[in-house]
């Protein structure tokens, strides 16, 4: 084991002090437990976040498939994509770093499968 300190407000403290408490538990099986789910939580995150740009990508493959574009209509419609793209990564609370992320990371499990 290693200790590892940091510090909160006064409140959370009390709060958790409470629920280890209630619990009979300590803090740091508390704090443990709590990490564990937040690690999942992630892990669920990335995968939501993987298969949405996926599924944005079979959709276009598949209109591409049925309605060819010329070369300026694919100009056009890629600018609107990225717009769309945009807003929905800004609701999803989704930064350019994270897109950036998400693609590499899918494209390095393409390649691995």
């Amino acid at each position: 084991m290693k200790v590892v300190g940091f510090s909160v407000p006064s409140t959370l403290a009390r709060e958790v002090e409470q629920v280890a408490k209630e619990e009979q538990r300590t803090k740091s099986e508390l704090f443990r437990e709590m990490f564990r789910v937040y690690q999942r939580y992630r892990r669920q995150k990335d995968r939501d976040e993987d298969r949405w740009v996926m599924n944005l990508i079979a959709k276009a493959k598949e209109e591409q498939k049925k309605a060819p574009l010329h070369p300026h209509e694919v100009v056009r419609e890629l600018k609107d994509l990225g717009r769309e793209v945009a807003a929905e990564a800004k609701k999803r609370g989704i930064a350019q770093k994270d897109v950036n992320r998400i693609i590499y990371e899918s494209r390095k499990r393409w390649a691995s499968s």
